[in-house]
C-alpha cells in the first residue's frame, strides 16, 4: 500500500482530529493532532492502521510560539512505513497523555523528554530521572532559554 492511500484513509477515519497530514516521500507520513486527543489517536493508529513499533519520541521547544512540539516516531513493520505523530503543548504547562499503554517501548523516550524539556506525561508508569542526577533542580537543559555556559568544558581540560 502506498503512503498516499494510508494518508487518505487516516483523513477519512480521523476527520477533524487531523490538524496536518502529509507524506513527502513514500515511506514517511507526518500527522499532527490536538494534544488532548493524542492517546485516542495513537490507539487507533495501532489498532486500525497497524503502526506497531515505536522507534523514537521527543520534543522541540519553541519559546517564541510558547509551545513544545512533541513527536512519536512509529514504524509499521508489515508495510515498512514510518509515521511521525505530533502535537503541541503549552510551554508553561506542558502536559499530555503518555502513550506507554499503546506502545510500551516509548517509556524511556518519554522519560527523557520529561527530564530534559519538562513535559508531564500523564499516566506514565515511571517518570524519574534517566540522564540527569536524581537531585537535579536547575531546569530543563533542552529548553532554548536554559543557560548551558556553566556546564561547558574546554576540549582537553582535565577534570
Amino acid at each position: 500500500m502506498l503512503s498516499e492511500d494510508i494518508v487518505s484513509q487516516i483523513k477519512e477515519v480521523l476527520g477533524e482530529a487531523v490538524l496536518e497530514l502529509k507524506s513527502p516521500e513514500d515511506k514517511r507520513i507526518f500527522l499532527k493532532v490536538p494534544s488532548e486527543r493524542v492517546l485516542e489517536i495513537a490507539n487507533r493508529l495501532k489498532d486500525e492502521f497497524g503502526f506497531d513499533m515505536p522507534i523514537s519520541a521527543g520534543g522541540t521547544d519553541y519559546p517564541k510560539k510558547n509551545v513544545i512540539e512533541l513527536f512519536w516516531i512509529i514504524w509499521h513493520s508489515e508495510m515498512n512505513k514510518v509515521l511521525i505523530l505530533k502535537c503541541e503543548v503549552d510551554r508553561e504547562n506542558p502536559e499530555v497523555d503518555s502513550l506507554t499503554k499503546v506502545w510500551p517501548g516509548v517509556q524511556k523516550f518519554e522519560r527523557e523528554t520529561w527530564e530534559l524539556l519538562g513535559v508531564n506525561y500523564k499516566g506514565h508508569p515511571r517518570l524519574k530521572p534517566l540522564l540527569l542526577p536524581e537531585d537535579w533542580t536547575e531546569g530543563y537543559p533542552l529548553r532554548k532559554d536554559f543557560d548551558l555556559k556553566p556546564y561547558r568544558s574546554k576540549w582537553g581540560e582535565k577534570y
